[in-house]
């Protein structure tokens, strides 16, 4: 990491914990990049918290004043999916199995155990076709250090192997201990750390912030027969996102693919 993704993620941690870390210094154009990043990956509003809880730090007050004041507007972020939504599976077999477990637990007072399913399996599919949630891995940070949050770590382990996500969760846990400063013995659902792939994807986090997959849907233009897409490197970059990734999760990445594939074919103008 740079010294601008360094400071990024002490700062996100001063916001979400309440903890304080020496911070480097940054040139004036670096801490515009970071007020950037910070918007592009919608966690301003944390690290705006990180900065007041860091304000006594020395590269703190040297920030502009006009900078400070565009940090300190709150970013209001709207939901993408619903829970329902976010409750599934692209391939028809594990989708059966997951919304079995649904079922089961709606019946039960018993819900942070499926909510952190469905938070860890939300994500595996966000690795398959963008990367790193910042948003998801956040609540899952904040469900494991919420004080009494009666989770049943035993069958969450049994649903994640029921639905052959432990690679996933393997992954998702060692970016919580990379980027969040997890220990290993905190996420008891991890069974084993993948440092290099969560360092590999903290890369392309920031390489590829800009290239939404949103970019890539397909038009058909003016009178031609063939479909293209109106940001091809967008696509590409998609395409060989997901083929890198689809060895964490095999079973889900073929029809999690297809499934994107045909949702970009919506897009064709009528």
């Amino acid at each position: 990491m740079n010294v601008i993704e360094r400071n990024f993620f002490r700062l996100l941690r001063a916001g979400l914990f309440n903890v304080t870390e020496p911070l480097e210094p940054l040139s004036p154009w670096k801490w515009r990049r970071l007020y950037q990043l910070s918007h592009m990956l919608e966690v301003k509003n944390y690290i705006w918290q990180g900065l007041q809880t860091c304000s006594d730090d020395y590269y703190v007050t040297l920030i502009s004043k006009d900078l400070m004041e565009k940090w300190s507007k709150p970013v209001v972020i709207e939901e993408e999916e619903s829970e329902e939504e976010a409750a599934c599976l692209t391939n028809p077999l594990l989708d059966r199995k997951l919304q079995a477990i649904i079922d089961e637990e709606s019946a039960k007072e018993e819900t942070p155990s499926r909510l952190m399913l469905l938070n860890i399996v939300q994500h595996a599919r966000n690795i398959l076709n963008e990367g790193i949630s910042l948003t998801l891995l956040i609540e899952l940070a904040q469900m494991l250090r919420m004080p009494n949050n009666n989770i049943d770590f035993e069958k969450l382990k049994m649903w994640i192997g029921k639905l052959h996500v432990q690679p996933m969760a393997d992954l998702q846990g060692s970016l919580l201990c990379i980027l969040l400063a997890f220990r290993e013995e905190e996420v008891p659902f991890m069974n084993k750390s993948l440092e290099k792939t969560a360092l590999q994807l903290t890369e392309e986090l920031f390489n590829a912030s800009e290239l939404s997959t949103d970019e890539w849907y397909f038009t058909q233009k003016d009178d031609q027969i063939f479909v293209r897409t109106h940001n091809s490197r967008a696509m590409m970059w998609h395409v060989s996102h997901s083929a890198r990734y689809s060895g964490l999760y095999p079973s889900e990445a073929v029809t999690n693919f297809f499934k994107s594939f045909a949702n970009s074919l919506t897009h064709i103008e009528e």
